[in-house]
């Protein structure tokens, strides 16, 4: 039995929905602070709703949310991308990103993910890693999960 004073963590991950997008908002804004500023490209409020209807219109199922007692807390988007190889359904992450304290968190976000995406017909998943976010530990983790090194990017401002 629940105590006075006590409070119950409910815990969930689900596709996209209107109602959390201020926290969606709030979120991509802490993580471009956090992890991609230094890179100089700019956040425009405006774009990300644009890119989050996007996102919603193609019913893609690909913008899965951490929920946290009601408030979206953390996020795994990308967009699919067919392989002109052989036609496979690939996710590719444009972002995966989850707020202090609940980064404990992102397992289970990621795996419901890859769950969901299987489930809906998806063959591969690829997930990046900023150079200036934590890399080494970030790529170990993933070698972990069981993810294979695929490409390496580079980035250059062209104004």
């Amino acid at each position: 039995m629940q105590k006075a004073g006590e409070y119950l963590t409910t815990v969930c991950v689900e596709t996209y929905s209107d109602e959390f997008f201020n926290d969606i908002l709030a979120l991509v804004g802490n993580f471009y602070n956090e992890a991609v500023k230094c890179y100089d490209i700019g956040f425009d409020k405006d774009v990300l709703t644009k890119t989050i209807t996007k996102l919603k219109a193609t019913n893609a199922g690909n913008a899965f949310l951490l929920i946290i007692n009601n408030k979206c807390e953390g996020i795994l988007a990308g967009i699919e991308a067919i392989s002109m190889l052989n036609k496979k359904r690939t996710f590719q992450e444009i972002i995966w990103y989850i707020n202090q304290p609940h980064r404990f968190y992102g397992v289970a976000l990621m795996r419901k993910a890859e769950a969901m995406l299987k489930a809906d017909g998806f063959d591969a998943m690829i997930m990046g890693v900023l150079e200036a976010s934590k890399p080494d530990k970030l790529k170990r983790f993933y070698e972990r999960m069981g993810f294979k090194l695929f490409e390496s990017q580079y980035i250059r401002s062209l104004k």
